[in-house]
């Protein structure tokens, strides 16, 4: 819609997987078993495929900064969750609306 109503040029190529994954440094996952442990018993909010979303703790003190700080929280993950099933990188993926 940009490129066709707005006259914003198209970027010059598709942004891939490899390209992303050129910015990640595996090595920095070194931590994921302790995650997995610091994660168990908590309370599963959401699955979306191979994805799990955990229940969180809030520093928020009233109800109204819980309640968005939750649903950025929802919608920060769901982001996340598309980029590791490959689902992001798909043409015609669309980004949430934040």
């Amino acid at each position: 819609e940009l490129t066709t109503k707005c006259g914003v040029p198209a970027p010059p190529r598709t942004i891939t997987r490899k390209i992303t994954e050129g910015f990640v440094d595996p090595d920095l996952q070194h931590n994921k078993k302790r995650m997995d442990n610091k994660n168990k018993g908590k309370k599963i909010l959401k699955t979306i495929g191979d994805c799990i979303i955990y229940d969180y703790e809030s520093t928020q003190i009233s109800e109204t900064g819980r309640s968005r700080e939750k649903e950025m929280y929802m919608q920060a993950m769901d982001l996340y969750c598309a980029f590791e099933s490959g689902e992001a990188y798909k043409d015609g993926y669309e980004f949430p609306v934040l």
